[in-house]
């Protein structure tokens, strides 16, 4: 996993402070990185529009002009006459080498737009004239840049009207949290993280989030010859008044290695299951329980599960006997945003819409991690993971992941990683990534994308 942070300005103060460099040359290291991107990606006498803002950003910009013009035909044109210093002095430099500026904006032949107008300290909303731009720019087939920060996207991760859609964002020193969020994923393309100068690790501190790899998938081990099915737990899932769901949770714990899967018909009646699964009249013996999926108005005894470790989801989030849930440090919640927003009324964070959490993601999710034990996977098209305070973003789902069934699917694989012994962080970290690479995986269309295939690409992992 990788570092992410808020911002990186402390770490470039840092770099000044106590090694040594200025801002320039850390703008030279910067614009180093977007003009070797651009080298990689364009050919020698592409034509390139470098579109400027006023700050350090625009200094960036500039720079990458300046290194690129000769083989590239380069073009600067600002969108305000108010420069900071470093802006003119990049300005000053790139003129005398030939870089040449437009008062028009100028589409026409553009075969690379490089964005230098705003950082991750935009703090309001775009003016119409900065979105009609953008609108222009992003409606063209050229190649997009964004330096830090696609122009429009702010530090937490907030669409602001508008937003520059990058092919690339070459991010500054740092992996930014704000480039990770939902909003984002559509706008920052693949995410470059440029070399300041320094190692990291000479001048980044320590970081309180991560970005999840699937590097960091552990999968369960049967290395051990001596074993039986009870070496590997048994995991029980509470059905409700819609089946469908536990059939399909309790066939995803079954294929993520759970020894045995049982189902409680929390109704008392006889399910049609696959022979490979139990069906049972209590949860004696489970050594990991989900509940939620399909649930409805089905009552059952929490005390029955409250020493177990539980993967909870779904209809429980309406309900107030969640909150006994969210003090178990055994326990993995799994909302999406609508879910999250009823959990967040009943825990006493305050009313929220689905559109509120959505702005909020990382702040609500860490929040919320800081005042309750359980584990938080918060879904979206980009899950959070949220423990302690601490945040694990994974960016690597897909929209074939998108359909019902999905978040099943992925408590059946948290459930399985729970009964085995996982800790619920390592079962939810693990869990998400392996629910998300049999997406990755999937070679046919992915419309066609089913919680079953989920369950049958468990095996390829």
């Amino acid at each position: 996993m990788k570092k992410l942070f808020i911002s990186s300005d402390k770490f470039d103060k840092n770099c000044i402070l106590n090694y040594g460099l200025n801002e320039l040359i850390l703008q030279e290291n910067a614009a180093l990185s977007v003009a070797n991107l651009v080298r990689v990606n364009l050919k020698i006498g592409s034509k390139i529009l470098v579109v400027c803002g006023g700050g350090n950003n625009a200094s960036d910009a500039i720079a990458a002009a300046r290194m690129l013009e000769g083989d590239y035909e380069c073009e600067l044109f600002f969108t305000t006459s108010n420069l900071n210093e470093n802006c003119k002095t990049q300005l000053k430099i790139a003129k005398q080498i030939g870089v040449k500026m437009c008062e028009n904006l100028s589409l026409d032949r553009v075969d690379c737009v490089i964005d230098g107008i705003f950082g991750s300290g935009l703090n309001k909303n775009l003016d119409e004239k900065i979105v009609q731009m953008l609108n222009l720019i992003n409606n063209t087939s050229s190649l997009k840049i964004a330096i830090d920060f696609p122009s429009g996207l702010e530090k937490n991760g907030r669409i602001l009207g508008a937003c520059f859609n990058a092919d690339f964002t070459v991010t500054m020193g740092a992996r930014k949290l704000g480039l990770y969020s939902d909003a984002a994923k559509d706008f920052v393309g693949e995410i470059v993280c440029s070399n300041l100068g320094i190692c990291e690790s000479k001048f980044s501190s320590s970081s309180s989030d991560f970005l999840l790899e699937f590097d960091d998938l552990r999968l369960p081990s049967r290395e051990i010859l001596n074993t039986n099915k009870g070496d590997f737990g048994h995991a029980f899932v509470a059905c409700g008044e819609l089946s469908g769901a536990a059939k399909i949770c309790a066939k995803a714990a079954l294929k993520m290695g759970s020894g045995r899967v049982s189902v409680v018909n929390l109704n008392g009646q006889n399910i049609n299951l696959d022979e490979e699964i139990m069906q049972k009249n209590s949860f004696k013996g489970a050594d990991a329980v989900a509940v939620g999926m399909g649930l409805g108005e089905a009552k059952f005894d929490i005390n029955e599960i409250s020493t177990r470790p539980c993967v909870v989801d779904a209809d429980m989030f309406y309900k107030k006997e969640i909150l006994s849930f969210t003090v178990k440090d055994d326990a993995i919640l799994t909302p999406h945003p609508k879910e999250f927003a009823s959990l967040l009324n009943i825990a006493g964070f305050g009313n929220f819409s689905i559109e509120d959490v959505q702005r909020s993601r990382f702040e609500l999710s860490r929040e919320f991690s800081k005042t309750f034990s359980c584990v938080l996977v918060l879904k979206g098209a980009n899950a959070i993971i949220a423990k302690n305070g601490v945040l694990y973003v994974s960016n690597l789902g897909t929209p074939s992941l998108a359909v019902a069934g999905s978040g099943d699917a992925l408590c059946g694989i948290l459930l399985g990683f729970l009964a085995q012994g996982f800790s619920p962080l390592d079962s939810a970290i693990s869990g998400v990534l392996a629910h998300q690479k049999t997406a990755q995986n999937y070679k046919a269309n992915d419309y066609s994308f089913t919680p079953n295939d989920i369950i049958e690409g468990l095996k390829w992992l």
